[in-house]
């Protein structure tokens, strides 16, 4: 690895960079993975699909239910 990097993302706990050599790396506080192009797209993929069903998780948590409007059986 060089000793100059590129930083693609960053935020407090996590970076993404690109290193002398080409090779991308995450950085999750102490643990820096290491991968290719090839790599790093999957893994990005498994990311944004895992936010995908987070998010989805989240929005039907926390909706509004409409009481008024909703359709309700009577049981006699």
């Amino acid at each position: 690895m060089g000793y100059k990097a590129e930083f693609l993302s960053q935020a407090e706990v996590c970076a993404i960079y690109q290193c002398l050599d080409g090779h991308i790396h995450l950085k999750y506080r102490t643990l820096d993975i290491t991968m290719d192009a090839c790599d790093f797209h999957q893994v990005a993929e498994v990311f944004i699909e895992a936010l995908r069903i987070l998010q989805k998780v989240e929005k039907s948590t926390t909706e509004e239910i409409d009481l008024e409007n909703m359709d309700l059986l009577v049981k006699v």
